[in-house]
């Protein structure tokens, strides 16, 4: 089935594009400012400094599947929008902050938020794009937040340099507001032809029967149960190691700023071109995309090992590069997979699921890698990291057919219901 038109001439999810690309990049600002300010303007304690990463995931653990189901419950429209209008408020008490122990629970709160934006945004995509064309509309989404992760803390840091890190909290609370009027001209569209229908029962549901129901519909649904165990498994291995690389060039005598610089703009470059490639496609083979991605992550992972001192500075780039390219293949297929192959009115309650399982790996799996490398040393963990990592994907690979069976709803292919409002 031909797409009823080209994606961008959808207007609904162009706004929809164009107000998460704007709280992304403003939210990469605000990264590299906040550390900044508490490492070097107020000299935190490093075990204060610690907080920052648990305050962003914590949210995730707590409140992740309970965002979900109000993402299936409720307008998504609206939960974005007051999701951007409290975050921007949230944002602009962080440029009163001096002391940590008021941007912990600022950053705590703001994560709460934005967890509810991110499935309602899952949610939405769903609602307003063809599935021939949702490959595409995931791909350049994936496009904006590995971008984000490179041009926001370029620029981010030019501004810090020239002006302050407080003016770049600053335009994260802007872009949010931006972002949030941008979702109000979206208010009157119609999300769902089945949401007139199915709102008296939604009523009369209580909200833990639907939290229940998603977390039964994950646990049984083989196709959904089995893409989350597995990058449940292979983020795990990513993470045991993903903040070490500093401390093995370290080790190697390569501590100029430069090397990890490189290594990482060479793993950013690799995701975008991953991911330009595949936004060609229509549909994918999931073994081989979601499998074959994390093994070429394990590959760059376990060659980053083997630097030794003196070696040429293209190998780092390279291997960073081949990271890069698997972890863009990885995270277009790992979400194409569960938006397409959720029904529409669960597509939140799954991603608030996945949120909420995942955060855990990203408390977690650091931790342990860092006793880990302290105990044993940072190249042999990072090999065997690697080596782990890529035969999870091989294990992908080679078993697609039987862990991503699909489910009669992924052979359905229905045109979304959206009214265009000319605003």
């Amino acid at each position: 089935m031909q797409s009823s038109m080209p994606l961008f001439k959808n207007k609904t999810y162009t706004k929809l594009f164009l107000a998460s690309s704007i709280s992304i990049y403003g939210d990469w600002f605000d990264i590299l400012a906040i550390s900044v300010l508490v490492a070097y303007g107020w000299n935190t304690d490093p075990a204060l400094i610690g907080l920052i990463p648990v305050c962003f995931a914590l949210p995730g653990i707590v409140f992740g599947s309970f965002a979900g189901v109000l993402a299936d419950r409720y307008r998504k429209v609206n939960l974005m929008m007051a999701s951007d209008f409290i975050s921007a408020l949230l944002t602009g008490l962080l440029v009163f902050a001096d002391h940590i122990y008021w941007v912990l629970p600022l950053l705590f709160l703001r994560s709460t938020m934005g967890l509810i934006s991110s499935p309602a945004a899952q949610a939405l995509t769903r609602h307003v794009v063809t599935e021939d064309q949702l490959l595409k509309a995931t791909s350049y989404n994936q496009i904006v937040n590995n971008s984000g992760k490179i041009v926001g803390p370029l620029l981010g840091a030019f501004i810090v340099s020239f002006f302050s890190p407080q003016i770049c909290i600053l335009i994260n609370a802007v872009s949010s507001v931006a972002s949030g009027l941008i979702l109000f001209t979206m208010r009157d569209i119609k999300e769902n032809k089945e949401n007139a229908q199915q709102e008296e029962q939604k009523k009369q549901e209580s909200f833990t029967a639907a939290w229940k129901e998603g977390w039964t519909f994950v646990s049984k649904n083989r196709f959904i149960f089995n893409t989350i165990l597995f990058a449940f498994f292979g983020i795990m291995g990513v993470q045991l190691v993903d903040f070490q690389f500093p401390v093995l060039l370290r080790s190697v005598n390569m501590e100029d700023p430069v090397v990890f610089g490189l290594l990482m703009s060479t793993t950013g470059v690799g995701s975008i071109i991953a991911i330009a490639w595949m936004h060609r496609f229509k549909k994918i083979q999931y073994g081989w995309a979601i499998g074959g991605g994390l093994s070429l992550i394990g590959i760059g992972f376990a060659g980053a090992g083997f630097i030794t001192e003196g070696m040429s500075l293209w190998l780092p780039a390279l291997f960073g590069l081949v990271v890069g390219l698997g972890n863009g293949v990885w995270m277009v297929s790992f979400n194409f997979a569960l938006q397409k192959e959720s029904p529409k009115e669960m597509v939140g309650r799954v991603f608030g699921i996945t949120n909420s399982l995942l955060s855990i790996v990203v408390i977690i799996a650091p931790i342990t890698g860092g006793i880990l490398v302290q105990t044993i040393g940072a190249s042999t963990i990072i090999k065997t990291s690697g080596f782990i990592v890529c035969g999870i994907g091989l294990i992908g690979i080679i078993l697609g057919k039987w862990l991503w069976k699909q489910e009669a709803v992924s052979k359905r292919i229905q045109t979304p219901i959206y009214k265009e409002t000319g605003l």
